[in-house]
């Protein structure tokens, strides 16, 4: 039996709206809800990229941010970034290392699938046979510079568009700043 993920319908500013409908009807009615994006930083300024499961029904085998997730009913944002870098990454973080990058700033307007997304960052010192990666969801993870995922915006095997090119330009100049 299928469990059914329910999420909420937000505004542009990622507020609730009280509106709880089951996940595939808010994606196919496409209306907005929140979903979490964790860039995970080592100690040399490397992002660590997932590359999505050949199951996964968008962008299946594409490069993609460390973890990223929808931010389930009556969950709070942080709760959900660090419920998502569990599952993914099977990494288990407190709150107080997880840190805001984008603040619900990032609007992504798609054909299916719209979404607010509120970025986060943690920096570890983990090496790659540290996490343990949540097959369904992806099939490889591996340490990327920052210019080099960078340049691959638009890169059909990357799935980092406007939005994640802001929050990826806004990481460079965090880390530049030190």
């Amino acid at each position: 039996m299928e469990e059914k993920e329910l999420l909420e319908v937000v505004t542009e500013d990622g507020v609730p709206t009280g509106v709880i409908l089951p996940r595939g009807e808010i994606h196919d009615k496409n209306l907005l809800h929140n979903e979490i994006v964790v860039f995970v930083i080592n100690d040399k300024n490397q992002l660590l990229l997932q590359k999505r499961s050949a199951n996964k029904k968008s962008h299946p085998n594409c490069w993609a941010s460390s973890c990223a997730g929808h931010v389930d009913v009556s969950e709070t944002l942080e709760d959900a970034a660090l419920r998502e870098l569990s599952e993914e990454l099977g990494i288990r973080v407190k709150k107080e290392e997880l840190k805001i990058l984008v603040y619900k700033a990032l609007v992504l307007r798609e054909k299916r699938d719209s979404s607010v997304r509120t970025w986060y960052y943690i920096k570890t010192d983990l090496d790659i046979p540290d996490f343990t990666i949540q097959t369904e969801e992806l099939s490889e993870i591996r340490w990327f510079s920052l210019d080099e995922v960078i340049s691959n915006v638009g890169n059909p095997l990357f799935t980092f568009k406007k939005d994640g090119l802001e929050a990826l330009l806004e990481m460079k100049k965090m880390l530049e700043r030190g």
